[in-house]
């Protein structure tokens, strides 16, 4: 298991601790998912990344490499705090696809390699949550649990229609199929974004779809609700590799103290 710890302090005022982690899961012999954290040290933000890599031959650990790198590097060169920060992030996403489309094409066999990412940039209170894809955002306070994302898949897309219940989704045979995500040569990297306020004692989970297609909203929420944010992510990796573990799982874990 991959761990990372990080924390944005300003004393008396505000406090953000992040914990990160990445673990092959029981069934998968590598990682390709890739995740990063970075606390606010002076530049203005706080940012988490996950990125769930696709395609074969290691491709996918690349490509999810690649949109951590590219979407960081974005943020910190174009970073405003007075600007449009939704469009930053749109900026970040589109960069990070176009890197990852650049790359297989000097790879034949990393042609359509690609990644689902979600990002959350915070300016103190204030959070921007970008995703392409199915890697999801969840907001967890007490005995509540809010899903800040909507996947892009094609099932999805059928219950935002109408044609059929989330009930009926759940178990769907295309629910994997993506409609978003960064690279894959699809031109489909443009993230949705959202913005939100991180109040004192809220929580803010990312993960990779090897851990929300295992575990439920209530696991989810007790899970996230451990003494510490460090123990919240283990025993989210834990419960998902005590459960089966099929795929590679990431999960962030983001708390507001102050």
């Amino acid at each position: 298991m991959y761990k990372l710890f990080k924390r944005t302090y300003r004393p008396g005022s505000f406090e953000v601790q992040m914990a990160g982690a990445c673990d092959p899961g029981i069934a998968r012999d590598h990682n390709e998912d890739a995740i990063s954290i970075q606390e606010d040290d002076g530049r203005g933000y706080y940012l988490a990344i996950v990125c769930d890599g696709m395609g074969g031959h290691n491709a996918g650990e690349v490509a999810s490499a690649i949109g951590v790198q590219e979407i960081s590097a974005h943020v910190a060169e174009n970073f405003d705090p007075q600007g449009d920060i939704a469009e930053l992030m749109d900026g970040a996403f589109r960069r990070a696809s176009k890197a990852i489309d650049a790359s297989a094409a000097l790879n034949p066999e990393a042609k359509g390699m690609g990644c689902t990412a979600v990002a959350v940039l915070g300016i103190h209170d204030q959070l921007f949550v970008a995703h392409a894809g199915d890697s999801r955002a969840y907001r967890v306070e007490g005995e509540n649990i809010e899903g800040l994302t909507l996947d892009h898949t094609m099932v999805q897309e059928m219950v935002a229609n109408g044609l059929i219940t989330p009930e009926q989704a759940a178990v769907h045979p295309y629910r994997g199929r993506i409609s978003r995500c960064l690279g894959h040569g699809k031109n489909k990297g443009d993230p949705t974004v959202s913005h939100y306020q991180l109040d004192a004692g809220q929580n803010v989970l990312l993960c990779s779809d090897g851990l929300s297609d295992v575990l439920g909203d209530e696991d989810i929420r007790a899970l996230v609700g451990q003494r510490d944010v460090r123990s919240s992510v283990r025993r989210l990796i834990e419960a998902t590799n005590k459960a089966g573990g099929p795929d590679n799982i990431s999960a962030v874990v983001l708390r507001r103290l102050v």
